[in-house]
């Protein structure tokens, strides 16, 4: 027996991001739904390793550094939200993020950190003997660093439950399990959704949020959209490291040490585009291990208790992230394509999705420097 179920606002994946936009859309008082064909948080969330470079990020200005820097602002009040919510706290790392650089690095980051200085951000360089105080036990040939204080870590699957509760708490549903797999639209463009079937159940809503990640390329064919995303392989693993003091976050290139608060942290993640298979590979876990051990040589002591991987939704021909209404409907949004900003910027996707279905807006004309950059898609009749 298929189930009708209705609502105000559909949200179509249950990652960090569709949590978010669930949470936001129930604290401002709409009956909402989410629905995904997994368990939350185990696509792209689950390869996060929930390091927020808003303040670091390398980029001296430019629309995406202001959404980065306007979602991190964000951050605090939402954790601070949450936590009343529900009661209890959320570990989140406050230290920042130590940022190491080479030599040839140097001269290049002198423009960023001007420009985050002046915008009234906490951002310093650091000499090599400053490194060594802050963080001791790194390899001693090291040029420098960047230090943001104002950064953070949160580790992305506890995030995401938080969210998901707190949204339940003020009256969201969810059903996990339920991959959809057809829609029902309106004959004749623009096009408004008026249904969205899953095996067992039927969804209509005033309003649709496709949040699916990787899933919504597919999704998005079934509307007639074009929304290319490639999956971006990504490895980490999680090693027990008693007595290395790591307090914040450590990214030497793409690597990065995350201490987790228990003795034990994160290394990773790789980034790979050409990875056959989503599953770990035992070369990339050895080339984290060397790269690690090569920053931090008492790590050669550490216990490896788990090595994990997953995708991350990168756009193809457009930024990311993919936000915003969808061009020819009436009543779709699209969330997706936040490659490996995803934790970073749910909030900005969620308040930006959030003022989007309370105000009605369907093109983007009035909305503010963090909006998207244009209208998603394009479809055909």
């Amino acid at each position: 027996m298929v189930h009708q179920l209705s609502c105000d606002v559909l949200v179509i994946g249950c990652g960090v991001v569709g949590c978010a936009i669930a949470y936001e859309l129930a604290a401002a008082g709409l009956s909402v739904i989410g629905v995904d064909a997994r368990d939350p948080a185990s696509g792209a969330t689950g390869a996060s390793l929930g390091v927020l470079m808003g303040v670091c990020s390398r980029q001296p200005s430019g629309e995406g550094v202001q959404l980065r820097l306007k979602s991190l602002e964000q951050f605090d009040p939402l954790i601070a939200r949450l936590e009343a919510d529900l009661g209890r706290s959320l570990p989140v790392n406050r230290r920042g993020i130590l940022r190491l650089l080479q030599e040839e690095e140097v001269a290049a980051w002198q423009e960023t950190l001007a420009a985050r200085q002046q915008a009234g951000y906490c951002l310093q360089w650091l000499s090599p003997a400053e490194v060594r105080s802050l963080q001791p036990g790194l390899r001693s040939d090291l040029a420098g660093a960047i230090y943001s204080p104002q950064d953070r870590q949160i580790q992305p699957k506890l995030l995401t439950q938080a969210l998901l509760e707190a949204a339940q708490r003020r009256g969201a549903r969810f059903f996990f399990h339920q991959p959809v797999h057809s829609f029902q639209r309106s004959p004749d463009p623009p096009f408004r959704l008026a249904a969205v079937r899953t095996p067992s159940l039927t969804f209509t809503a005033g309003h649709v949020v496709l949040a699916a990640g990787l899933g919504s390329s597919d999704l998005a064919k079934e509307l007639g959209l074009q929304m290319p995303l490639q999956p971006v392989k990504g490895q980490a693993l999680r090693i027990q490291a008693p007595g290395i003091p790591l307090g914040p976050v450590v990214t030497d290139g793409d690597l990065n040490l995350v201490p987790l608060g228990d003795g034990s942290l994160w290394v990773g993640a790789t980034v790979e585009f050409q990875a056959p298979h989503p599953e770990p590979t035992l070369l990339a876990l050895q080339e984290l291990l060397t790269r690690a051990i090569q920053l931090c040589p008492a790590l050669a002591e550490a216990r490896l208790l788990e090595h994990w991987a997953g995708q991350r939704p990168r756009p193809l021909g457009q930024r990311a992230p993919i936000l915003g209404p969808v061009h020819g409907y009436t009543n779709l949004l699209v969330a997706t394509g936040h490659y490996r900003n995803g934790i970073l910027l749910a909030p900005i996707s969620a308040a930006i999705l959030r003022d989007l279905v309370l105000e009605g807006k369907t093109d983007l004309g009035n909305l503010s420097a963090f909006a998207p950059r244009e209208k998603v898609g394009g479809a055909e009749g």
